[in-house]
């Protein structure tokens, strides 16, 4: 069967999200009690590994765009999807604390590789009539790989290490197809290689857009590493990670993907402001409700749906405050989503093991929160609306 170029390129891209973002970035809070109860990590710890993947992943953006602006698209997509698979081998035959830190962050470094090229991949092979189609085909990679890592959770069981083996498969099968697919080298108009002073990206509507793209990321990569296994210690039975992360992904991909229509219909400021309260209540719904299996699936179904389509407004945002160069922007952007990820995990571990879950699932709820508050520019949140 012969599939069009928006049918090839967005199905590599969800392939490559599965793998990278699914898996490598944000499963890993399925895997904390496992952590937990074979190598006698205490939370604090876990939490850097965490953080130091995240911190991975923003050193990976930044080579990602050197990489993507010399060889195209083809070379990070397919380095990303096999740092992956490495990472994930790596984390599977790890017989200590150590290599299991290494496989752990090389798997979460993975996805710096993977989506910023995608966006230049689909402006350069995909007809301008299909590049939205190709687009969401790409964003749905990341929750579609959550929902795949809670199945194969499910069935392995107690066999944590065969889920991991079979990740670095899916790492390799991305890496294949992504190398099938991908034009092998810069495609089309040459760059523009003038590079744009600090007065450009430091401006009144720029940084609200990062002040409120750091307070998300905080909140999420807390809500990532530790969300299961908070609910798993309030008492609920160990299914309840997988089915959580399965939840989480399948809200996301269903609500997030009308993430446009809002902003078209709405603007920008209150559906983003929706689901900054979405993200930070999960922690909340989790502390005032602990060892219900009913608040815990519900708390992922928030944090689903404000996770997702709170991201995807983010992402619009940049490129109306970013106009000019949207893909410098939307890089731009993804550096300092990046730079947030990594302070959540690590400052949880710490508040939690020292003050107790509760102070720090408030505590993370907190930026979220807090950056609800920070509104776009006016012309920011209507032109969305207008266009």
């Amino acid at each position: 069967m012969h599939l069009g170029e928006t049918s090839r390129v967005g199905g590599a891209g969800l392939l490559a999200l599965v793998a990278t973002y699914g898996i490598g970035r944000l499963a890993y809070g399925l895997f904390v009690p496992r952590f937990r109860e074979e190598f006698g990590l205490p939370l604090d710890v876990l939490g850097f590994y965490a953080s130091a993947a995240q911190a991975g992943y923003l050193v990976a953006i930044v080579v990602t765009g050197l990489l993507t602006a010399r060889f195209g698209p083809r070379v990070p997509v397919l380095s990303g999807c096999l740092l992956l698979a490495v990472g994930a081998a790596l984390t599977a035959s790890a017989p200590g604390p150590t290599l299991l830190a290494v496989g752990v962050i090389v798997a979460g470094t993975s996805a710096g590789g993977t989506w910023a090229p995608f966006s230049d991949a689909v402006s350069r092979q995909v007809p301008s009539s299909g590049s939205r189609r190709a687009l969401a085909l790409v964003n749905d990679g990341a929750p579609a790989g959550l929902v795949v890592a809670s199945v194969l959770v499910l069935v392995a069981g107690d066999r944590w290490r065969a889920v991991w083996w079979a990740f670095a498969v899916i790492g390799l099968a991305a890496a294949v197809v992504a190398y099938r697919v991908l034009a092998p080298g810069p495609v089309g108009p040459a760059p523009d290689r003038a590079r744009p002073g600090p007065g450009w990206f430091l401006t009144q509507r720029s940084l609200r857009l990062f002040v409120v793209a750091t307070g998300i990321s905080i909140t999420s990569g807390a809500y990532f590493a530790y969300a299961p296994d908070t609910a798993q210690d309030a008492g609920v039975a160990s299914w309840i990670g997988p089915a959580m992360w399965a939840t989480l992904g399948i809200t996301g991909a269903v609500v997030g993907a009308f993430g446009g229509q809002l902003a078209s219909r709405y603007g920008l400021r209150g559906p983003l402001a929706v689901m900054l309260v979405l993200v930070g209540g999960a922690s909340v719904v989790l502390l005032v409700a602990p060892g219900s299996a009913f608040a815990a699936l519900g708390s992922a179904a928030l944090f689903g749906v404000g996770f997702t389509t709170g991201f995807a407004l983010i992402v619009m945002w940049s490129q109306q405050v970013f106009r000019e160069r949207p893909t410098t922007g939307f890089t731009l952007g993804l550096v300092f989503i990046a730079a947030g990820f990594p302070v959540g995990p690590g400052l949880f571990g710490v508040l939690a093991t020292h003050l107790g879950r509760d102070v720090a699932l408030l505590a993370l709820a907190a930026p979220a929160l807090l950056v609800a508050l920070v509104p776009p520019s006016r012309d920011d949140r209507h032109e969305l609306r207008d266009a």
